[in-house]
Formats: C-alpha cells, structure tokens, sequence
C-alpha cells in the first residue's frame, strides 16, 4: 500500500497524469475539427440540391424533394412523389450519423407537411432558425468536455493528496533517537509533504488551462456558419412560388375544409346507424323473389288496363 502511494506521490505521477490530461485535450479537439469538417461537407453538398431546384422545371424540382427525402432520411410521406419513391421500392430509411443531415430531415418533414402559406404561422420560417437549434442538439461536440477534464484533473489531484498523507501517517510518531533528531525530522518530513502536496494542485492548474482552451477553441468554431448557409438556401428556395408548389401541399381552401368537414360528419353519423333490420328485409324480399319467380312474370313500368288485357 506504501509503495503505491509513494508512486502516486512522486513527480513521475505528476508529470504522467498531465500530460494525459494535454494529450485527451488534443484528441478530443482534433475530433471535433474533423467532425465539423465533415458538416460543412454534408452541408455543401445539400445546399447544392437545394440552389440546383431554381433552374429545374416542375418534374424536377419534385425530383430534387425526392433526392433530399433520400439523401436526410427525412422519411417525408406526406408528398406523394417521396411516399411512393420511398416505400414503392422497399427501400432501406437511411439514418446518417452527420447532425446536418439529420437537422435538414427534421425540417423538411414540418416544411412538406405543412402549406408554405402557414410556414411564419407555425414558427417554421426561417429555416435557419429551426435547423440551427436541432442542429446544436444533435451535434454536442465538445460541450461537457471542459467538465469532464476538470473533474479528471482533480481526481488526479486528490489521488496525489491521499498518497501523500498515507506515507505520512506511516511515518509520523516513528522513533528516531534523540529528540532534536525527531524533530529534524518531523520538520524535513512536513517540508517535503507540503512540497509533495503543491505539487499534486498542478495537476488541477492543468486540467483548467485544457478547460479553457477547449473553451476558447469552441467560441472561435463552432458557431455553426453552415447551417447559417444552408437555412438561408431552403428560406430562398421557398420564395420561388414554382419551388413551393412542388414541395409544399397546396392551401386547403374553405370550400374543400367544408367539404372534408361534412364528410367527416357523415361518415360518423352513418357509422352508429343500425343496418340490421335494413338487411334482414332485404334478404327476406329476395327470398320471396327467388320463389315466385317460376310462376310470375316481373314486369316493370305503369301496370297494363283491364281491357288490354283481355
């Protein structure tokens, strides 16, 4: 147990667990550097399919819809021309790993779903409002990072400061001849704990100079510039009245809300009807035709006079 803590006690310790600290620090901004890299590439590529719309005609401007249905995964079935491509074919919904891509299909299942006319109506416009704030909760990048690795410097910080008293609880009251003696060396030992303890705090100065690091770096890039682009990419987009038309449904008209309304009602109403007794005459009218019919005649039309008949 002594030998442990001296270990943890020793500028070996110290200099080890720091640069842990340094090297987690590194790799976790490399990551995020290569990830948001990676955005901004999914973000060119749909900014591209949706500024490709404006010079399409009618067919393909819904084929471009069809090709961000595909391209997100945004599971758009309220657009006939996405429904069927999707679930005619069978194919596989895609779930890609990039938070713009998933940010993109949120929105474009509210932007298909509803009128473009009730887009500011329903808080859907502008699109870089909505896709920037399902973008930052998707994509956490290194937010919690800075936590995480003062939270690891002080482990490492009271690790050391554990380590240190162990060894001088072994060591404290331990016989050392005279009593000048004992306390030269009460008084070396208490020296070199404290410097031992000093020691273990930078570890802590360490993991809050990666903390603000990590924090500087995130306010310099992660402001998400291109989720900016690509919001205002669908905001013009939807400003064509020919782009709206193939990616929005048209507005319902009052007459055709009427209409859905007294469908509605009818259709209730004829549900709690009681066809029944409706059926069983019905059936017992045919019978009885079925069993006359040999030796009638069914005539239809205005019944013949007497006289005729003779």
């Amino acid at each position: 147990m002594v030998s442990i803590a001296e270990l943890f006690a020793s500028s070996v310790f110290l200099f080890i667990y720091s640069g842990m600290l340094v090297l987690l620090t590194g790799v976790a901004i490399m990551r995020n550097h290569m990830s948001l890299i990676a955005e901004a590439k999914v973000t060119r590529d749909l900014v591209e399919v949706v500024n490709a719309a404006h010079t399409r005609d009618a067919a393909g401007k819904v084929a471009q819809l069809v090709l961000l249905n595909e391209s997100t995964g945004a599971r758009i079935l309220t657009h006939d021309a996405c429904r069927s491509d999707d679930l005619g074919d069978r194919k596989v919904w895609q779930n890609p790993k990039s938070a713009t891509a998933r940010a993109t299909a949120s929105y474009l299942g509210a932007m298909a779903a509803l009128p473009v006319e009730r887009h500011s109506l329903e808080g859907l416009r502008p699109a870089r409002t909505m896709i920037e704030d399902e973008y930052r909760r998707l994509h956490k990048g290194l937010s919690g990072f800075g936590d995480f690795i003062i939270r690891l410097a002080l482990l490492g910080t009271f690790m050391g400061l554990i380590a240190a008293l162990t060894i001088a609880s072994a060591n404290i009251g331990a016989a050392q001849g005279s009593a000048a003696d004992q306390s030269a060396h009460m008084r070396d030992f208490i020296q070199v704990l404290l410097a031992t303890a000093a020691n273990k705090f930078w570890i802590s100065a360490v993991g809050v100079g990666c903390a603000l690091i990590v924090q500087i770096y995130r306010t310099s890039v992660e402001r998400a510039a291109h989720i900016l682009r690509l919001g205002d990419a669908f905001d013009h987009a939807l400003t064509d009245p020919e782009i709206a038309a193939a990616w929005c449904p048209p507005m319902a008209t009052e007459a055709d809300s009427d209409l859905g309304f007294v469908k509605t009602a009818l259709l209730a109403r004829i549900s709690k009807l009681d066809l029944g007794p409706l059926d069983e005459a019905i059936a017992e009218t045919a019978a009885a035709i079925k069993a006359n019919a040999r030796h009638s005649v069914i005539t239809f039309g205005p019944a013949l006079s007497r006289r005729s008949g003779e």
